[in-house]
């Protein structure tokens, strides 16, 4: 049991490393959606409990294991993402990952293009998501392509 606690607060130290590195490189860094990816992937993991259960609430029961289970997913998923916005610099198409050759040339453009692609609300219609993201898509189309002139 000290193990899977000494390996979560590991992650976490990591996440909260990406995090910093993050806001020093991008000045821009949501929490909210992380503190929300944070409580969902917990809450889902109390959903099939194991271990010592440590709290009922209702027919819920909260485990210890769950507990660590959910941080554990949690700050893999949202290190992985602090981690991201780290590599892929947003303002131009510079990144660590064109060390790599042709693969990380290719990485990169997709991160820059889903960086554009994500820097800004896209209103999805009901039954027209995919229309919303193509409009999207044209837009950063045309303004990289004004902006290259």
């Amino acid at each position: 049991m000290n193990d899977v606690i000494v390996l979560t607060a590991v992650i976490w130290f990591f996440v909260l490393f990406f995090f910093i590195l993050a806001c020093i490189r991008c000045r821009r860094v949501r929490i909210l959606p992380s503190v929300f990816i944070v409580l969902s992937v917990t809450f889902f993991s109390f959903l099939a409990p194991s271990g010592e259960v440590v709290l009922t609430i209702g027919s819920l029961r909260l485990t210890l294991d769950a507990l660590l289970l959910g941080l554990r997913r949690s700050g893999v998923l949202i290190g992985m993402v602090f981690l991201s916005r780290i590599i892929i610099s947003p303002k131009s198409k510079t990144s660590f990952l064109k060390r790599f050759g042709k693969l990380g040339n290719k990485l990169t453009e997709v991160f820059f293009w889903l960086n554009l692609l994500t820097e800004e609300k896209i209103s999805f219609k009901r039954g027209h998501i995919i229309e919303a993201i193509d409009e999207r898509l044209c837009e950063i189309w045309h303004r990289e392509k004004a902006g290259e002139s």
